[in-house]
């Protein structure tokens, strides 16, 4: 059943599973057909071979600490069980209960996010974040009157997933092409196009409260900051990592220029970062919380993510 676990990493390193929410919740999943269907001989074996797995699919992608905390909860879980039935009982239960934590988080955020959508908004957003997606789609639902506007996210352009859905959804949405973001943003583009917020997903917490999220969202909160538009990161406290920097995934110059001429050099960022001062405010499972409250706020409703942070070394 090894089988299961690699045809998931190479999902995820592929891009066929995107989003943290997703990458999480297929990566639970797959860790669970392989508890079920896998040989084991008795617990120290299941363990072993169960922590190989979940680093795998934790470490498919560089930039991913929802999925790397729900591995290490999993297995916080079952590392001190001696009896393989009962250890195999434990897991599928953290499972279970990891998964209803994704959903509950995601349904929490949707309505905070919802409460700060007000009618005439014209929001900006850039790349896919099913959470923001939610959070929209909700407001919209409840009656607010507001507008999206929207990037198309090169090199593979996931802005056309939030745009397809937030049209499908009702809510009227404009794209732009990524270079013209920062324009937008400004008050050059003129009165009409004036946006009043800027909304988006991330992929990682840091401690200092900063985010990493799709590349471009540097320039993108560095023109909000500019321009005094209030920028807001809609995200669970589960994809906080202690650290003060994480590696930056470079994918294939491929994605970019796939008969590019020889010789020429291309760097394919996936990510950049969002610095916590051009941050006005993190919308999670709280609701509206300052950057510099990202510690204290993980600590009273995720203790555990600084308690097992050794497991996966």
């Amino acid at each position: 059943m090894k089988s299961i676990i690699k045809k998931t990493k190479k999902q995820i390193k592929d891009l066929k599973i995107q989003g943290a929410t997703n990458i999480a919740k297929v990566s639970i999943l797959a860790i669970s057909n392989y508890a079920k269907r896998g040989k084991f001989k008795n617990s120290k074996d299941f363990y072993k071979k169960i922590s190989k797995a979940a680093k795998e699919l934790a470490f498919a992608r560089p930039t991913e600490p929802l999925t790397q905390n729900a591995m290490r909860f999993l297995l916080s879980e079952i590392q001190n069980e001696r009896d393989l039935e009962s250890a195999k009982d434990k897991l599928f239960i953290a499972c279970n209960k990891m998964l209803e934590i994704l959903e509950a988080a995601k349904e929490k955020i949707a309505r905070y996010t919802s409460n700060i959508i007000e009618n005439s908004d014209k929001i900006f957003t850039h790349c896919h974040s099913s959470t923001v997606e939610k959070g929209l789609i909700l407001a919209k639902k409840r009656g607010k009157v507001f507008e999206v506007f929207n990037t198309e996210t090169r090199p593979l352009y996931q802005g056309k997933i939030t745009a397809k859905n937030l049209i499908k959804a009702g809510i009227p949405t404009t794209m732009v092409v990524d270079s013209s973001a920062g324009f937008l943003i400004s008050k050059y583009s003129g009165k009409d196009l004036m946006m009043t917020k800027v909304l988006i997903g991330c992929d990682a917490i840091l401690e200092d409260g900063s985010v990493i999220n799709k590349i471009g969202s540097f320039g993108i909160s560095l023109s909000a900051y500019y321009e005094k538009v209030p920028l807001y990161v809609t995200t669970s406290l589960l994809k906080f990592t202690p650290k003060s920097w994480i590696k930056i995934e470079k994918r294939s110059p491929k994605e970019v220029w796939r008969n590019a001429p020889k010789g020429l050099k291309i760097i394919n960022f996936a990510f950049d970062i969002v610095p916590a001062k051009f941050i006005k405010g993190i919308i999670c499972e709280k609701g509206l919380i300052k950057p510099t409250q990202i510690k204290k706020t993980i600590k009273e409703f995720y203790p555990w993510i600084f308690t097992n942070s050794h497991i996966l070394q």
